[in-house]
């Protein structure tokens, strides 16, 4: 995970696609939460984390997705005058589709720094797709991090050291209905302990693949055991001072293909801002 652990929940929404548990390099022992086992080692840290693959619903892009209702028809009904001096048939006008709420959430990126709600650089939700939660994405603070984690305290301790300012994360499902993608989000204070967060990450199950076109980018596959079991994706890279993961999950074996453009995606936002 990158901050947020796969299988953890952040209220009100459910959790991101990794769990952790940390522990600070002393005879202290972790505790731990059942499912996949989860390492990350930074800077003398050990952090361990296992965390069960869960379909987040987290949600919407920094525009907004929400489905506007179409206004009601007027009824078409004649006066007595009117039925008795025509029979043309009455034509009732052409309903309205409300407008969609403009988001209010703005952000910028100078280099490798990124600027305002850090909602604003999450994986856009197409306009087919369909969004959960608050359509703008969810903020997680580090106390929000740090409680998804099986030493909340040490973890805090982590996050605090690496300049961690907290996170955001979102999540929605394919307009066919057969994926489930999340995206996370932690900003730290600076590309190189962004980067040293991501790669630090490690795995004990799972099959790590490259993803083309992504620079220090890779991919976990989480396949399942029968065919209409639970698989899942994880990709992982970051982009200046900001790590991200994006998770995908389905039924059966999923095609390592699926991370690639969701990844370029996420890396043009966190670019440039578009």
């Amino acid at each position: 995970m990158s901050g947020v652990p796969r299988g953890g929940h952040f209220p009100p929404v459910p959790p991101p696609p990794a769990a952790w548990v940390a522990a600070e390099p002393s005879p202290e022992k972790p505790t731990s939460r059942k499912g996949r086992n989860l390492a990350l080692a930074v800077a003398g840290w050990l952090v361990i984390a296992s965390g069960t693959a869960t379909g987040v619903v987290l949600v919407g892009d920094g525009g907004g997705t929400t489905q506007a209702a179409a206004a009601a028809l007027p009824s078409a009904s004649a006066s007595p005058s009117a039925a008795a001096s025509s029979s043309a048939p009455v034509i009732a006008p052409a309903p309205t589709a409300a407008p969609s709420p403009s988001s209010t959430v703005k952000g910028s990126v100078n280099g490798s720094t990124h600027s305002g709600d850090l909602r604003f650089f999450l994986l856009p939700v197409p306009a087919d797709a369909e969004a959960y939660g608050d359509s703008d994405g969810s903020r997680m603070s580090i106390d929000d991090v740090a409680k998804t984690l099986g030493n909340p305290s040490t973890s805090k301790k982590i996050l605090n050291q690496y300049g961690c300012a907290g996170g955001a994360y979102r999540s929605y499902r394919s307009n066919d209905g057969t994926v489930t993608v999340n995206t996370q989000l932690l900003q730290f204070d600076g590309s190189g302990h962004a980067g040293d967060w991501a790669s630090g990450l490690t795995f004990g199950k799972g099959k790590e693949f490259s993803v083309s076109g992504i620079d220090n980018g890779r991919g976990i596959a989480f396949d399942p055991a029968t065919a209409d079991g639970d698989g899942e994706l994880l990709g992982i890279s970051h982009v200046g001072d900001v790590e991200y993961e994006i998770t995908v999950t389905g039924t059966g074996k999923l095609a390592h293909s699926l991370l690639t453009p969701l990844m370029k995606r996420e890396e043009q936002r966190l670019s440039s801002g578009r």
